[in-house]
């Protein structure tokens, strides 16, 4: 049987995640501009951002359990293309939402650095591995791109959905 609404645990998931990736995004764009100094300023702001990716890490596989689990929502009224492409862009965003942090975690990894979660020491999962650094450095930052493009997208569906197709979307996420 296909839900009307998402359950409160599918919508406080969306949210939660919503706000904590729009953070990560901001945080990560403002954080490559500091200094490389003897402060350390750059460094703990790194693990900061570090911690919560762990953190949207764990959340997203969370969150792509629980999507696997629950009765679908049923799909909106429009084209079979429309829902075609929707579906998609949706896969879409869950692919991301998992590579950008992965990414900046294999990333850290690679780097020969500690990986601190909210100041505990991790253990080492690896050796300095300057391309493996590089390259997932380099998909860090486009999945991170491509996936604050997608939310755009998103956004923008929404709006379009719920102002100008009355698509009572809202009243899906209560």
């Amino acid at each position: 049987m296909q839900r009307i609404r998402y359950d409160r645990f599918s919508v406080t998931l969306h949210w939660l995640m919503a706000a904590l990736l729009l953070g990560q995004i901001a945080l990560g764009m403002w954080m490559l501009g500091l200094p490389k100094d003897s402060t350390g300023l750059r460094a703990s702001w790194f693990n900061v951002h570090k911690s919560w990716g762990m953190v949207l890490g764990l959340l997203i596989v969370l969150r792509l359990a629980w999507a696997l689990l629950r009765p679908r929502v049923a799909a909106l009224p429009q084209a079979r293309t429309m829902q075609q492409l929707a579906a998609a862009a949706h896969r879409l965003l869950y692919a991301l939402m998992f590579v950008v942090p992965l990414s900046g975690f294999l990333g850290s990894v690679f780097s020969g650095y500690p990986i601190r979660f909210f100041g505990i020491v991790l253990p080492k999962l690896g050796q300095r591995w300057e391309a493996g650094k590089e390259l997932m450095s380099a998909l860090h930052q486009g999945s991170a791109v491509a996936l604050l493009l997608l939310i755009a997208l998103h956004v923008a569906a929404f709006v379009y959905h719920q102002f100008v197709l009355k698509h009572a979307l809202i009243q899906r996420m209560r």
